[in-house]
This record gives structure tokens, C-alpha cells and sequence, in this order.
């Protein structure tokens, strides 16, 4: 990479814009599962309470 190109600041930019973005679709993903996995413990724990 040409660090003395006139479009770098462009560059640069993507690429945050990228790193950032990925890493709030992280986030979400990981959150979301942790969710989930809380949703799925409540629903198991309730149908085994209502089995005999």
C-alpha cells in the first residue's frame, strides 16, 4: 500500500468504517446468543416443571 497516495485518507477511512462495522455485527451476534440461550433455559426449565 502507497502510504503517500493522495486518496490514503480514503483508505483509511474504509477500512475503519469496515472494522467498526464488523465488529458491531460481533456485538449483536454474541448478545443475541446470549439471549437465546437465556430464552432456552427458561422454556426447558418451565416444560420440565409442567411434566409429571
Amino acid at each position: 500500500m502507497d502510504f503517500s497516495a493522495n486518496h490514503i485518507g480514503f483508505v483509511i477511512a474504509s477500512y475503519a468504517i469496515s472494522l467498526v462495522f464488523i465488529g458491531g455485527l460481533i456485538i449483536k451476534v454474541l448478545l443475541r446468543d446470549r439471549k437465546l440461550r437465556a430464552e432456552a433455559e427458561r422454556l426447558e426449565s418451565r416444560r420440565g416443571a409442567a411434566r409429571p
